[in-house]
């Protein structure tokens, strides 16, 4: 056998190498059996015509299967080359060429801020999930806060993105559950303890105002988290 056949054999599936080393196997007791005919010419060996008709079914068998397995194959080809006969390359999507850009990082899903310089699927994912606890962004610089967000990345990004402050989630600070003011990443547990306190002994908080003039929060906490509450 030389290497060609050799390989092509090897690169047939099992069941086909199967089917053809039965088919050679029955061949070479084809061959016996007329040997042994042709030196007993007076004997002919019983069910030698059933034997030489099932061994043209097999040969029939396996002339179908090769003949599907090169449909199969040149379909592949096909698809793989396309009409020319060349193969088509692969063409990597170019990032700076998606006319989405900008897009509302408020409103945006993880498909549409990969595109984005330097954004993965990971970053995707973490402006995302940053994005639902916060109720929204109020400004660009917030994906700053995002964990593990480079500055280089903010930086370039920053002309391809916009914020929508309408799609913002806003507490409703009347109401609001301790667990649901625990969540937001911009109040503490001690916060949240001075807010619900202040709300049972009050009844309602009517304004920001209140919460500044009577030390419930610290004024650097109420400027970040003012823009989510709906007093």
């Amino acid at each position: 056998m030389s290497r060609r056949l050799y390989r092509e054999f090897y690169l047939l599936p099992r069941g086909e190498q199967r089917a053809l080393i039965l088919l050679s196997l029955l061949l070479i007791l084809s061959l016996l059996f007329r040997i042994t005919v042709q030196l007993l010419p007076d004997r002919e060996p019983e069910g030698m015509e059933k034997f030489e008709q099932e061994a043209r079914m097999i040969m029939a068998s396996f002339a179908r299967a090769d003949s599907l397995q090169r449909v199969r194959s040149d379909s592949i080809r096909r698809k793989v080359t396309g009409n020319s006969g060349h193969a088509i390359p692969y063409t990597y999507p170019d990032k700076r060429r998606n006319s989405a850009l900008p897009i509302d990082i408020n409103r945006a899903d993880s498909a549409q801020l990969l595109p984005l310089p330097g954004i993965g699927p990971v970053y995707a994912g973490r402006i995302i999930k940053y994005r639902n606890l916060l109720g929204g962004f109020f400004r660009v610089e917030q994906l700053g806060e995002v964990y593990g967000m480079p500055d280089e990345t903010l930086g370039l990004i920053r002309d391809k993105i916009y914020v929508d402050t309408a799609a913002i989630r806003k507490i409703q600070l009347d109401s609001a559950s301790f667990r649901e003011l625990l969540r937001h990443p911009y109040l503490e547990l001690e916060d949240v303890k001075a807010i619900v306190n202040y709300r049972d002994f009050k009844g309602t908080i009517e304004s920001p105002k209140e919460l500044q003039e009577n030390f419930i929060l610290p004024d650097s906490v109420l400027q970040r988290v003012l823009p989510y509450l709906d007093l």
